[in-house]
């Protein structure tokens, strides 16, 4: 994979796109940091890739075999809540 500078790429777009097709993905820099790469259509990842699952079944799908190396974010856990009942037990037993 070629490096290009930002205003090199600017200047010769067309070979640029040329050594895409020719020899695969190229980099372009800025100010000397490598931060983008510019690829093939066919190269590039399937839109579904990042898209996100919408039920339980693709979420599922989504991770499964991944074993120990999926890691969840911490989860605080949810304080207890009390309740408080209108009526009791003994209000429930038929008076004789």
């Amino acid at each position: 994979m070629s490096t290009w500078q930002l205003q090199t790429a600017k200047a010769k777009l067309s070979e640029l796109l040329r050594a895409v097709r020719d020899h695969g993905p190229q980099t372009i820099s800025v100010r000397g940091r490598e931060e983008y790469v510019v690829l093939r259509k066919e190269d590039a990842p399937a839109q579904d890739a990042r898209r996100v699952p919408k039920t339980w079944d693709e979420l599922y799908a989504s991770v499964e075999g991944a074993g120990e190396s999926l890691v969840l974010p911490p989860r605080e856990p949810e304080p207890l809540r009390n309740y408080e009942l209108a009526e009791t037990v003994a209000d429930w037993q038929e008076e004789d």
